[in-house]
């Protein structure tokens, strides 16, 4: 199996929220990693924003979805 997308990982995390808090945290972890180093002139602020969304994901799914996909669309990384 090939490399996953970044914007599908994306959605393996929201997958993933409502299962086991230590499987999702990983994701979250490796998923804000591979933003950080596949993201076209991604900032501190844009980490933590990221980071941000991804903490508050499991109470606030549609929330932290939109603010994560107006984090990566500027930075080319998916548009879904």
């Amino acid at each position: 199996m090939g490399s996953v997308r970044l914007d599908d990982a994306r959605r393996i995390c929201l997958l993933l929220r409502d299962g086991d808090p230590d499987t999702y945290k990983r994701a979250a972890v490796r998923w804000l990693g591979r933003f950080a180093l596949e993201a076209r002139g991604a900032t501190i602020e844009d980490l933590r924003g990221a980071a941000d969304a991804l903490d508050v994901l499991r109470d606030e799914p549609a929330a932290a979805m939109e603010q994560l996909q107006r984090i990566c669309v500027p930075r080319g990384l998916g548009a879904s």
